[in-house]
């Protein structure tokens, strides 16, 4: 009998032992794996809309009418992984002509991209829309304005960035409260 429990006791360690080991060398379920492994299994327009997708979602934290040192670090925490470095200390010199939310109500919420075009230099363009809401379109859905965005995506030092954008005229799609979109 004794023997039987140190036998089940060895092979319960050996396999605690083995299951460990095995872990570190996997993704959890709820970790995304590695972006070098996602950019080999995905196309580049795959990954450049994952990247537009990502930066439309962080324009609402970026409050342009804060003072400069405040829009600035949030500029350098919600930017700095998805624009180039030149583009993110022109945005920060001139943050009233970089996108971000510009009032508190409507703020960006996401963009829609339109059309992603391949450039002859191996540089693409992605047409789109900086989606505006308030709380009543969170609630109800709906768009409570759009703003037209052409962005420049190149690859920098092996990661794909924006390198520039233009932003276009609002457009009026919703009633706002005391606001003019033109």
């Amino acid at each position: 009998m004794k023997r039987i429990l140190c036998f089940a006791l060895i092979l319960l360690l050996s396999l605690s032992i083995f299951g460990c080991a095995s872990v570190g060398n996997k993704t959890l379920p709820n970790e995304e794996p590695p972006q070098h492994n996602q950019q080999n299994s995905k196309s580049d327009e795959e990954i450049i809309a994952g990247l537009v997708k990502d930066f439309g979602s962080k324009l609402q934290a970026v409050s342009l009418q804060t003072p400069k040192d405040i829009v600035n670090k949030s500029m350098q925490e919600n930017y700095s992984s998805l624009v180039s470095p030149t583009l993110l200390v022109k945005w920060q010199s001139d943050p009233l002509n970089a996108p971000g939310r510009m009032v508190s109500s409507p703020w960006p919420d996401r963009i829609e991209i339109l059309t992603i075009n391949k450039t002859p230099e191996k540089i693409y363009e992605v047409k789109g829309e900086i989606i505006e809401i308030t709380s009543t379109e969170k609630v109800n859905g709906g768009i409570a304005a759009k703003r037209p965005i052409t962005l420049v995506v190149e690859k920098i030092e092996n990661h794909w960035l924006i390198n520039d954008a233009t932003l276009g005229d609002y457009e009026k799609t919703g009633s706002i409260v005391g606001q003019d979109l033109n």
